[in-house]
């Protein structure tokens, strides 16, 4: 069985496939390494099949009406009542990709195929509630860079006098000369 926002789409020998796509992105450049970066889970996708009646062209026009639904400019979202989606948590979802509804006239029926994409997945809830990390300041291992002005400048708060020295000194003091 299954149920979009409390309306039962009644396909006969459905079938519900979930993937998700566990990202990572290879970091061994050329080498042989397994290294991988995670980029983050993506939501889950269920690819949902089954066949339709001719009689019931109705369903298959309803069917099609919700996969194109928009709300304020973008898919609209569906409650989920499926055994699958259940099992694997997933509530929330909209239509993604393609809808087809292929002929099958021997058995007087349409083939179905559409996808279900996650909206609000477990990870993006727990992505949100995170705080944001702050970006990693990248060093070539065993260089050890020199503090700069700039940098000593930067790290100071406002309205304090920072004392130059050597060269900078000698480089602040013709400027005060010439203001």
């Amino acid at each position: 069985m299954l149920s979009l926002t409390a309306v039962r789409i009644p396909l006969k020998g459905l079938k519900v496939t979930a993937r998700q796509q566990l990202a990572g992105q290879d970091m061994s450049g050329n080498s042989a390494s397994t290294d991988q970066a995670e980029t983050g889970d993506k939501g889950k996708v269920l690819a949902v099949t089954g066949t339709l009646p001719y009689d019931k062209a109705q369903t298959l026009n309803q069917l099609y009406t919700l996969a194109g639904a928009k709300l304020d400019g973008a898919r609209v979202i569906y409650r989920i009542d499926n055994r699958t989606a259940n099992a694997l948590k997933v509530s929330q979802v909209k239509f993604q990709g393609t809808i087809t509804a292929q002929e099958d006239a021997q058995l007087r029926q349409w083939l179905i195929s559409f996808e279900l994409v996650e909206h609000m997945s477990v990870a993006e809830r727990t992505e949100s509630r995170e705080d944001p990390k702050p970006a990693a300041q990248q060093k070539a291992a065993g260089v050890e860079t020199p503090t700069t002005p700039s940098t000593t400048l930067a790290e100071t708060p406002p309205d304090t006098k920072v004392e130059m020295t050597g060269v900078m000194g000698y480089l602040q003091s013709i400027d005060k000369a010439l203001a």
